[in-house]
């Protein structure tokens, strides 16, 4: 064998394991955003996101944005098994997943949080 031609074999071979070694380091497995979620029924939504299964989470995650009574906000990473979840995630596939298009999901929520709290007091009485 020549020294051109163990050269090539030597360098092949180093550029396989440099190759070998990136594909490696960008593949990270269990990276979810919501390490904990919560289970909730009700909670004054401001803001919404929707983190759709990928290479790094093999789930889908929610995370809500409310104000709490200081004026802070607080994110919540919420069970997608949950109906408010569930209603959030169908309107986030209705609204095609257009971030300018949350509001409606929001604003959605919101009149079907005051409707039941109108039928809780109408059967209260």
């Amino acid at each position: 064998m020549s020294l051109s031609q163990r050269n090539s074999a030597f360098l092949m071979v180093f550029m396989s394991a440099v190759c070998i070694e990136l594909l490696q380091s960008t593949y990270v497995i269990g990276r979810c955003e919501c390490p904990e979620v919560q289970r909730v029924s009700k909670i004054n939504v401001t803001d919404f996101k929707v983190i759709e299964k990928s290479a790094t989470c093999a789930k889908t995650e929610l995370i809500l944005t409310q104000i709490k009574l200081d004026n802070s906000t607080q994110q919540i990473c919420v069970d997608t098994l949950t109906r408010i979840a569930k209603n959030f995630l169908r309107c986030w596939e209705r609204i095609q997943k257009d971030e300018s298009r949350k509001t409606e999901c929001i604003e959605k929520k919101r009149k079907a949080d005051e409707n039941s709290q109108r039928t809780e007091g109408h059967e209260k009485r």
